[in-house]
């Protein structure tokens, strides 16, 4: 962590450190051009989208299908920003969340820590940082597995990409190997649907066509059964 003088004679692109009124451990830029960037399970910008009125109108929400058989837990294999993982505990799944990137890890572990106290939190359990298609991964079985691997982004609305375009400095795209290899560890889990977001006019992921995809105005939710 640096002081925004010292990040800016040192010419740093992004700083990690406790970041606005509350502290929170967070992403900001040095030159103070975008607000922090930290992971806010307490409501932030998409606050409104964890109301329980909203959530059964969420595309994810409709893709995942109801539970059955009291089945209700998700493996998360891609968290990011865990923005996806609180809708779906919102929505009332008890969600598993893996994220290999140690920054991005941080922030949800300040994240979950900062929202201890709430019942989303209690729905919400981050395992230690690995990477999903060689860690050791709890036993099923899962009422889903739900990936978002990250994808190159398209246009250039900064109040809709800077986040992304944060993410692009820490996290690598997946290569078509890695894509593959992602998919089949999922679909080789003990789970009744795998889940794949993706924006709505790019291929499936690894070339693998879905049983069905909810699509939206930008992103599609791709369902695939088990392998």
């Amino acid at each position: 962590m640096a002081s925004a003088q010292a990040a800016r004679e040192r010419s740093l692109a992004l700083v990690i450190g406790p970041a606005g009124e509350d502290g929170a451990l967070s992403l900001w830029d040095p030159a103070a051009r975008a607000l922090p960037l930290k992971v806010d399970f307490l409501g932030g910008r998409q606050g409104y989208r964890l109301a329980a009125e909203r959530t059964r109108h969420e595309r994810l929400i409709k893709a995942l299908g109801k539970p059955q058989d009291g089945r209700d837990r998700v493996l998360d294999l891609t968290a990011g920003l865990g923005r996806d993982a609180a809708l779906m505990a919102a929505a009332g799944f008890d969600v598993t969340l893996v994220e290999r990137q140690p920054v991005l890890h941080g922030l949800l572990a300040d994240g979950l820590a900062r929202a201890a106290d709430t019942e989303l939190a209690t729905r919400l359990t981050l395992l230690p940082e690995g990477e999903a298609a060689a860690m050791d991964l709890p036993a099923g079985p899962w009422h889903a597995v739900y990936l978002d691997p990250m994808f190159p982004a398209r246009g250039k609305s900064a109040a809709v990409k800077q986040d992304l375009q944060w993410l692009q400095l820490l996290c690598a795209y997946p290569d078509a190997a890695e894509e593959a290899a992602l998919l089949a560890r999922a679909r080789g889990l003990e789970a009744r649907r795998v889940v794949v977001k993706r924006p709505r006019k790019a291929p499936p992921l690894a070339g693998l066509a879905p049983h069905h995809s909810h699509e939206g105005k930008t992103v599609r939710f791709d369902v695939y059964g088990p392998a």
